[in-house]
């Protein structure tokens, strides 16, 4: 059985707490460890958990800090948390019985990223909390987990074992979710491949609060809660679309939607049109519709089938075994343990290295003497053969946190490590033989609390050293939405030059690890598509040309041109849909085709192929004409037919990315 760490946000929590923490110290077998985080309690809540640590010291540990949040505290306790098992208790549910080793057995028995237990209501009846079935919509036979969760069928946080990789595959909880924060969780991980293992043993008693208490599920139908249920099932629509499986789930949304347009028909007028609408775009055919309709009426009904929910068969009325797990007041020993503080870097920095030790002084030195100091530094050793540890040894800074791949998986698989280590609101990328100028960090922190949460990720100018040993300045020239753009080409010069939000994870995944090469552009297109960018003017970044410094220039030069030119037939592959829609898939194949008919590379017979295919979707585009006649005719002929379609250098320049 694996170590189980259990995670418990608490906020107010004084009625509840002690009776959760002893349903898990009731177990058959016991967390490795209970993480109590008091989310700036105004009640008792704290000194309860201080008194818990002192009576299991080997056990609980309090946290004590004013997030506002549950998935941030949620969020925290993962990062500190050590065992390989992880669960998120609400502080006001309680565990049966027997429970988290059913839980356990299930994850290890059928190799699953994530187990659910049985669950309760646990109602209050005059002076008597009594357990009651499930509350929610039932599953119907057809459906599988994902497709019952869209449509109101779940399983409450409390009943739910994670491993950590199924966990940190999802990038975690989303830190911007009102409501739903669970499903939204739980329905990113379904929809990324989490397997679910559901076992009938053990039952979780998720309380519902008496009238007057507060309680998120049920301000789902209000205007703030409306745009929380909106932006977490538009999420995962776009996950399922990403995933290439949203056919599957057509009905599904569709109900969904309509769910939420029949809710906000009389409160807000703009989302119930938008729901309307994104209801009708998934609703099947009238002949599937009907035959779906029959299908299932025959599953409930011929069969005698009428649906499941996540509830034992039997349940008692009278949760006697309750009164066992209870502390009582007077049993509270005096409060002298220590709450233990909790500090968070506002800045995570990932730098990934790789045979590159004697470069590491030149990046870290630059990031040491940045002006913003509240950073953590994260270094991602991708297996090397050299000894980049001992470089950072030699800093003495405790900053800096040295991470060492198992084995070399390239720089997205290391990128991603960082991604899931780091613990700031920001996070920047710098990578092993770039330096930064020492005002970047503190102007774009700057610049992001100034800015709407819409923007997601702020980059700066650039200056290139090149080969001969003189420098060019790239200086940026986009923002807002750059989804468009990027869908034609990279803007950003450097992957260096970028901060974003680390909450983005949560929306839009990590980095690609499947791609050869240009995974950062990949990225910044992926997250263009939700967020919008910014940028700090000036070049803040010094990007060394990596042929400078190779001890075999042109093998080098010429592995790393083939392997961007693989990676752009994987990126259009991945990506033509959305440029098909917006209506640029030639001008991205014309920049493919042009690179394969550069001097140093020099494939023809690829550019033409490219070439072709942007003629066969743009044959009037001035720029389609022209790589095509590139690829078939001699250059004096080129030249005549760039004349007659631009007109002049001016005309040529200005069509060089648009029609």
């Amino acid at each position: 059985m694996s170590a189980i760490s259990v995670i418990i946000p608490t906020h107010n929590a004084e009625a509840y707490l002690a009776e959760t923490v002893n349903s898990l110290l009731s177990q058959s077998i016991l967390p490795d460890e209970i993480i109590i985080i008091d989310d700036g309690s105004s009640d008792k809540s704290l000194t309860i958990a201080r008194q818990l640590s002192v009576k299991f010291p080997d056990i609980i540990s309090v946290y004590s800090k004013t997030f506002r949040s549950a998935p941030k505290s949620r969020n925290f306790g993962a990062s500190i948390s050590a065992g390989p098992a992880l669960m998120f208790m609400d502080a006001d549910d309680v565990m049966g019985p027997g429970t988290l080793e059913a839980l356990s057995n299930a994850l290890d028995k059928k190799g699953a990223g994530v187990a659910a237990c049985s669950w309760l209501r646990l109602e209050k009846v005059e002076e008597n909390w009594l357990a009651k079935p499930a509350s929610c919509a039932q599953r119907r036979p057809d459906q599988d987990a994902l497709s019952a969760w869209l449509t109101g069928w779940y399983y409450p946080t409390s009943s739910i074992l994670w491993t950590r990789e199924a966990f940190d595959r999802t990038g975690g909880w989303d830190e911007d979710v009102i409501i739903n924060q669970d499903g939204d969780l739980m329905m990113r991980a379904l929809a990324q491949g989490a397997s679910l293992a559901e076992t009938n043993k053990g039952a979780i008693y998720y309380r519902k609060l008496p009238s007057g208490q507060e309680s998120l599920s049920g301000k789902g139908k209000t205007l703030k809660g409306l745009k929380g249920r909106m932006y977490v099932l538009d999420k995962i629509a776009r996950i399922l679309e990403e995933q290439d499986i949203q056919k599957e789930y057509k009905d599904s949304l569709s109900r969904a939607y309509r769910g939420i347009a029949q809710d906000a028909k009389t409160v807000d007028k703009k989302i119930y049109c938008d729901a309307n609408l994104k209801q009708k775009k998934y609703q099947p055919i009238l002949f599937k519709s009907v035959f779906l309709k029959g299908t299932r009426w025959l599953a409930r009904y011929s069969k005698g089938v009428r649906g499941t929910k996540p509830t034992p068969e039997k349940y008692q009325k009278n949760v006697d075994w309750l009164n066992n797990v209870v502390m009582a007041e007077n049993e509270y020993l005096p409060e002298i343990a220590k709450v233990k503080d909790i500090k968070f870097p506002m800045v995570s920095v990932i730098i990934p290295v790789y045979n590159r030790a004697h470069l590491l002084h030149r990046s870290l030195d630059s990031v040491v003497a940045q002006t913003f100091k509240d950073i953590e530094i994260l270094v991602i050793d991708d297996c090397s053969r050299d000894d980049p540890h001992s470089v950072i040894k030699e800093y003495n800074d405790s900053r800096i946190k040295y991470i060492r791949q198992k084995e070399n998986q390239g720089v997205a698989a290391a990128r991603n490590r960082g991604l899931r280590e780091a613990k700031g609101s920001f996070v920047a990328f710098l990578d092993d033989d770039d330096e930064w100028f020492p005002e970047k960090l503190s102007r774009q922190v700057e610049l992001f609390l100034q800015s709407p949460p819409e923007v997601g990720l702020i980059y700066t100018g650039v200056e290139t050293v090149m080969d001969e040993g003189h420098s060019e300045i790239q200086l940026p020239t986009e923002r807002g939405n750059a989804y468009r753009i990027l869908l034609v080409k990279n803007c950003i010069h450097g992957g260096s030059s970028t901060m974003m939000r680390r909450n983005i994870i949560t929306n839009v995944g990590f980095f690609d690890e499947n791609l050869l090469a240009i995974e950062d552009y990949d990225y910044w297109l992926r997250i263009s598509r939700y967020y919008h960018f910014d940028f700090v003017e000036e070049p803040l970044v010094r990007y060394h040309d990596i042929r400078a410094i190779s001890t075999n220039t042109d093998v080098r030069r010429s592995r790393n041109i083939q392997a961007n030119l693989e990676a752009r037939d994987q990126f259009y592959m991945k990506h033509q849909a959305q440029m098909k829609k917006e209506g640029v898939a030639h001008l991205f194949l014309v920049q493919s085709a042009n690179r394969h008919m550069a001097s140093h590379w020099n494939d023809m017979k690829s550019a033409r192929r490219l070439a072709l295919q942007a003629f066969f979707y743009a044959p009037t585009s001035r720029n389609t004409i022209v790589a095509l006649a590139t690829t078939l005719f001699s250059l004096k002929l080129v030249n005549k037919i760039k004349v007659m379609i631009y007109g002049s250098n001016k005309a040529k320049k200005e069509s060089a990315s648009t029609r």
